[in-house]
C-alpha cells in the first residue's frame, strides 16, 4: 500500500524580540490557524526582502495579511544566524541608493521601516577594494569621482569611461522608468524612452564593454562587482549590471546590528499595521545550528 501522506505543518509565532534567535515559538493552536486563514486578505509566501516588501505595503493598505515562511529564521536572503560565536549575513553584503532622494531610501520611507533603521556608510574614498594580481583601486563614492579616478589610472581611455558609467546610468534610469502603456503609441513611446535599454541593456557585459575600451585592467575594475550579481560577463545581461553599477554610484551603506536588521524592522511594521508571520519549521534546540549545512 502507499506510505500515508505527511501530517500538516505545525505553526509557529514570531517571537516578540523580531527575530528566531533568542526564544522559543509557541505552537499555533488549531483555533487560531483557522480564525488566522479565514480572516486573511492576502497570504505571502516567503519572508524575504520581497515578500516582506509586499506584505508590509499591503498591510499599510488596510489589508488583513499573512505571511508564511519555511525557514525557522525570518528573511531569506537578508537573515543572519550564529555560529561558533558570531553572527553570519550569508546575502546582505552592502546597500547602496541610501541618500538624500535614493531609490532605496525612498522605499524604506515608503514603507513606514526607516526609523527602524540605521546604515553606518562605509569608507566613501573606497567603498569597494579592487585587487587584481599586483594592482590595486579603490571604488570611491560619486559617479563623478569614480570617473576621475579612472580616468586618472588610464588617461588613454578617458572617453571610452565617461560613455560607459553615462550609459550604465541611463539604462538604470531606463529600468525604473515608470510608464504606462494603452496604446500602440505609448508602446512606441515606450521603446523611444527605453531605448538604451532595449538596444544596449540586452547585450551581454563582455559585448558591451567593446563598446568603450579593450583595456583587460580597465575591463576587470568596470565589471569587478559582477560578484554582487553572481554573473560572469560572458553570461551577464548588461542590463543587470548597470543596474548594479548605478546602484553604488553614491556609495555602499550597512545595516548596524547586521543583516537581521531589515526583517527586524519589516516584521516590526508589518505588526504594527495589523500582518502575521508564521513559520512551518521550529525554532532551533541546542546542537542544530552545528548540523547546518555548509550551504546555509
Amino acid at each position: 500500500p502507499p506510505p500515508p501522506p505527511p501530517p500538516p505543518p505545525a505553526f509557529f509565532f514570531q517571537p516578540e524580540d523580531g527575530l528566531r534567535d533568542r526564544s522559543p515559538s509557541r505552537g499555533l493552536g488549531d483555533v487560531y490557524k483557522r480564525q488566522a486563514f479565514n480572516d486573511a486578505d492576502v497570504i505571502v509566501i516567503g519572508s524575504g526582502a520581497g515578500g516582506m516588501a509586499a506584505a508590509v505595503a499591503l498591510a499599510r493598505a488596510d489589508k488583513k495579511v499573512l505571511v508564511f515562511e519555511q525557514h525557522y529564521l525570518p528573511g531569506g536572503w537578508c537573515h543572519s544566524f550564529p555560529m561558533g560565536g558570531y553572527q553570519f549575513s550569508p546575502g546582505v553584503h552592502y546597500i547602496g541608493d541610501l541618500g538624500p532622494g535614493g531609490n532605496m531610501r525612498q522605499i524604506y520611507e515608503g514603507l513606514g521601516v526607516a526609523n527602524d533603521l540605521v546604515f553606518l556608510e562605509l569608507n566613501p574614498d573606497g567603498y569597494d577594494h579592487v585587487h587584481i594580481g599586483d594592482e590595486y583601486f579603490d571604488i570611491p563614492k560619486g559617479r563623478e569621482v569614480y570617473a576621475e579616478r579612472l580616468k586618472s589610472r588610464f588617461p588613454s581611455e578617458a572617453d571610452g569611461i565617461d560613455r560607459y558609467l553615462a550609459t550604465c546610468t541611463r539604462i538604470s534610469n531606463q529600468i525604473s522608468d515608470d510608464f504606462e502603456v494603452r496604446t500602440v503609441g505609448d508602446a512606441i513611446k515606450a521603446g523611444w524612452r527605453k531605448r538604451d535599454l532595449f538596444l544596449q541593456g540586452l547585450l551581454p557585459l563582455d559585448r558591451f564593454l567593446d563598446r568603450f575600451t579593450k583595456n583587460p585592467l580597465l575591463r576587470a575594475i568596470l565589471t569587478i562587482q559582477s560578484g554582487d550579481h553572481g554573473v560572469g560577463p560572458r553570461r551577464a545581461l548588461t542590463a543587470i549590471h548597470a543596474a548594479v553599477a548605478s546602484h553604488y554610484f553614491d556609495g555602499g551603506w550597512y545595516p548596524k546590528g547586521g543583516a537581521k536588521a531589515l526583517p527586524r524592522a519589516f516584521i516590526k511594521e508589518l505588526r504594527r499595521c495589523g500582518g502575521c508571520l508564521l513559520y512551518t519549521s521550529p525554532s532551533p534546540r541546542d546542537g542544530l545550528l552545528s548540523r547546518m549545512p555548509s550551504s546555509a
